[in-house]
């Protein structure tokens, strides 16, 4: 039994992962709203005929928990993908408003992407963050009047850093991003010698749920023909005070089992069944599945409160926004490996 449970241990250095959880939030369209002004060296740049623009994808944060505080700290890196739609369509208006527009100035396939450094997130959701916008992709379209359009590429175009104040707040598992956006790129075409700035103006809201747990992999037979089955109850969460129970059924009555967990998913061959987290793993404390005394027969069940777990902070590496990939191993004396193993539960680990 040692040695099984030596295959199942812990690397220690991995509990000691950064409890920086990665959220992917959805931009949400329909309250994504913008509007852009111009100005250049012939002239202001008008909408044509329009300025309204929303902002679509995703963005990302990071957030850092403290304590018991979810969410103490957050981030913005720079990756995610926002799309602004429609393209951009603008003119310089001729001076002689009876003759065509000096230049047109469009502004196609556009796509932004938002960084800060690290920044304070209050109990209420409120921060403050240095705000970059880098363009990820996107053309400037400039035609003068009377001469051919000159196309420049956009991309890795930045903005100056601007402080922009927001909410992040909490809903039972969701997140919601609500983060003011006022900004100004430079520009430049090569062709005709225009130069001047775009400024976008509104409020970027995204947001993000929590998963709910699942199950996958593959549960070994045990050796009186019952198949073990994991479930969950409830939802992880670093915060929450409901408990989050996984439990196990169809166990072999009046055996010791325990629950591990790691952070990836496996199906690998692992005494006779399938070990369904990736190493390194942790295991939890020893429990007996109860059942009819004397055993015989699978009423054996387990039973792990992982909000109380996850609570504890015994394990830093169990922070929100984190996957966790979790397992019943159980003894099964007449089995050939006298082990018995469970399918597997996937959970998120919501703020």
């Amino acid at each position: 039994m040692r040695r099984t449970l030596t295959a199942l241990a812990l690397v220690a250095s991995a509990s000691l992962a950064s409890a920086q959880g990665d959220f992917t939030l959805s931009i949400d369209q329909s309250n994504s709203n913008f509007n852009w002004s111009g100005t250049s060296s012939l002239g202001a740049i008008v909408g044509n005929p329009s300025t309204a623009f929303q902002m679509s994808g995703t963005t990302h944060m990071i957030l850092t928990a403290a304590g018991a505080d979810p969410i103490a700290s957050g981030a913005l890196p720079g990756t995610g993908d926002a799309a602004v739609i429609p393209d951009l369509r603008g003119k310089i208006n001729n001076v002689f408003p009876f003759l065509p527009p000096l230049a047109l100035i469009d502004v196609n396939g556009l796509h932004l992407a938002f960084s800060a450094s690290n920044f304070a997130i209050a109990s209420n959701g409120a921060f403050t963050a240095n705000v970059t916008v880098t363009a990820l992709a996107g053309t400037l379209v400039v035609t003068p009047l009377g001469s051919s359009a000159s196309s420049t590429s956009l991309a890795g175009l930045t903005s100056t850093p601007q402080a922009q104040t927001g909410t992040l707040t909490q809903s039972g598992v969701t997140l919601s991003l609500a983060m003011p956006v006022n900004t100004t790129f430079p520009f430049s075409d090569p062709t005709t010698g225009a130069s001047g700035t775009i400024s976008i103006v509104g409020t970027l809201r995204a947001g993000w749920s929590c998963a709910p747990a699942s199950t996958y992999c593959t549960a070994k037979v045990n050796s009186l023909g019952c198949t073990p089955a994991i479930a969950v109850t409830g939802g992880a969460s670093y915060s929450s005070a409901s408990p989050c129970v996984v439990s196990a059924s169809n166990i072999v009555a009046q055996r010791g089992g325990l629950l591990f967990y790691g952070f990836a998913p496996s199906s690998a061959p692992f005494q006779g069944g399938f070990l369904c987290v990736q190493p390194p793993t942790l295991r939890t404390t020893i429990q007996n599945s109860g059942g009819t005394p004397g055993g015989g027969d699978c009423s054996g069940t387990f039973a792990f409160d992982m909000n109380a777990h996850i609570q504890s902070q015994v394990d830093p590496g169990l922070y929100p926004g984190r996957d966790v990939y979790s397992q019943y191993w159980s003894r099964d004396p007449a089995s050939a490996s006298t082990t018995n193993l469970t399918n597997a539960a996937k959970l998120t680990v919501c703020p």
